[in-house]
């Protein structure tokens, strides 16, 4: 270290070192690590001299680095979100095309026009059913009997008008009757009606009788295998080993005997040929016509393979005709202990073309297998809306001249009424099946409980009444 004093100063002098009296360094330790001094001159005013030390000094802290106050925070900007464009401001979507729309909505679309169609198509077929004859017909709910025009009961008779003025000349009638049966084919096919002839018939068992058989749309549906092949009634063969096994008959299908009842001439001449095409075998024993005349009333105008099948000249508000004795004798499908009697009775749009609907149904419960027998029904009239009873109302009078019959009956309503006066008589469902129709096609099903009803009127007390 080299000093250089240019002031007057006292220097003491310890050993070998010089220290100013007046200087800062007076505390401070100089050392000459070489042992030499120089001092040049004497003049008062200025002193040079050169010192080698090794100063060692009180530590001298770092001046601190000057502490900046924090910054204030500012706080961040909220983002700004933009304004929604107004519709109007939007640009314009490009509009879907017809392809697109039709394939989001293809099945709520093909549903609501095949609705729409079934519906209109009934209505349509409603008011072309009946072409002919005046309709101011006033109906009745609570009584069966439709009046005419001037006052006295039109009585049913489940003929066509123009089939009752026929009776003189078979031949016509016949010809009228096989035109009144194809008029039929196409309304009943696009109408459901098809479908459900033929869900009836499957449910057949046993002796089956069918009221009303009219022209015989039913006997093509019916399984004709255990008639045909002349089975023995009484078991399987080979269920021996079988406990409890079930007799012939008691399966739905398993038709053991047909007995088909009808008022109309001219309708059973038709059922007879459809009988013959129906039933396997029975082309080589019957002939196409029958050449002998039809029957009076109660006739038997077909009864063959051992009585086992038979279509009866017969009104169905009179007592009709039990099983026969060698169907009742060799079928398993009677009840032991209980009187013998059908396992199924049918009948298809009997109740709106008889004067007496409940006495009908008296005379079939009559002949019914207790407990086990079943009578199944498909019939039409009032359904579920006011607009479609009007329509029925409206051209009653036209179908009635047209087909012989009162479509516009509250069906539901006589079967319950029958329940409540028949012995025994239960119903055990009535479903209305075609919903496209608006109610106006049931499937009834009835039942006798050998049990109950002891104190309503038989079909004896009911007829005299």
């Amino acid at each position: 270290m080299i000093l250089r004093i240019n002031a007057p100063t006292r220097l003491r002098v310890w050993g070998s070192a010089a220290v100013p009296s007046n200087s800062n360094l007076s505390r401070a330790r100089l050392f000459q690590p070489t042992g030499t001094k120089e001092v040049f001159g004497g003049s008062r005013h200025s002193y040079n001299f050169s010192v080698s030390t090794r100063l060692h000094a009180k530590k001298v802290q770092p001046p601190k680095r000057p502490v900046n106050p924090p910054a204030p925070q500012i706080p961040s900007p909220t983002p700004k979100i933009p304004p929604r464009p107004s519709p109007s401001s939007s640009p314009p979507q490009k509009p879907e095309s017809i392809d697109t729309l039709f394939q989001q909505r293809k099945w709520p679309l093909i549903g609501a026009g095949l609705a729409a169609l079934s519906i209109g198509l009934y209505v349509s077929l409603l008011v072309s059913s009946s072409l002919k004859g005046d309709h101011q017909h006033p109906h009745d709910h609570t009584h069966s009997h439709p009046r005419s025009h001037d006052g006295e009961h039109e009585l049913p008779t489940g003929r066509p008008a123009g089939a009752q003025t026929l009776n003189v000349n078979p031949e016509k009638a016949r010809q009228s009757a096989e035109a009144f049966d194809r008029g039929l084919d196409v309304p009943e096919l696009l109408m459901g009606i098809k479908g459900l002839r033929k869900k009836l018939a499957a449910q057949a068992r046993g002796h089956v009788l069918e009221v009303a058989v009219g022209t015989g749309r039913n006997l093509s549906y019916y399984d004709w295998q255990l008639i045909s092949t002349n089975t023995n009634t009484s078991a399987e063969s080979g269920s021996s080993d079988v406990e409890d096994a079930k007799p012939l008959g008691s399966l739905p299908g398993e038709v053991l005997s047909f007995t088909g009842v009808d008022i109309s001439p001219d309708m059973m001449s038709v059922a007879r040929s459809r009988l013959r095409n129906a039933v396997p075998g029975l082309k080589k024993i019957m002939r196409r016509v029958r050449t002998e005349p039809l029957p009076e009333e109660g006739g038997t105008v077909v009864d063959i393979l051992d009585h086992r099948v038979r279509l009866v000249m017969s009104d169905a508000q009179q007592p009709l005709p039990t099983p026969a004795p060698t169907a009742t004798e060799k079928g398993g499908a009677t009840e032991k202990g209980g009187r013998g009697g059908y396992n199924t009775i049918i009948q298809t749009f009997g109740l709106c073309s008889v004067s007496d609907p409940v006495q009908v149904l008296a005379n079939m419960a009559s002949v019914l297998q207790p407990d086990t027998g079943r009578i199944m029904l498909l019939e039409h009239g009032r359904g579920w809306y006011d607009w479609i009873n009007q329509k029925l109302d409206e051209y009653a009078g036209k179908h009635f001249e047209k087909y012989g019959c009162w479509w516009n009956r509250d069906i539901e309503h006589l079967v319950r009424e029958a329940a409540k006066k028949v012995p025994g008589l239960e119903v055990v469902k009535i479903e209305r099946p075609l919903l496209l129709q608006a109610g106006t096609t049931l499937l009834i099903e009835l039942r006798v409980n050998s049990q109950q009803g002891q104190e309503k009127k038989s079909p004896q007390q009911l007829a005299s009444s």
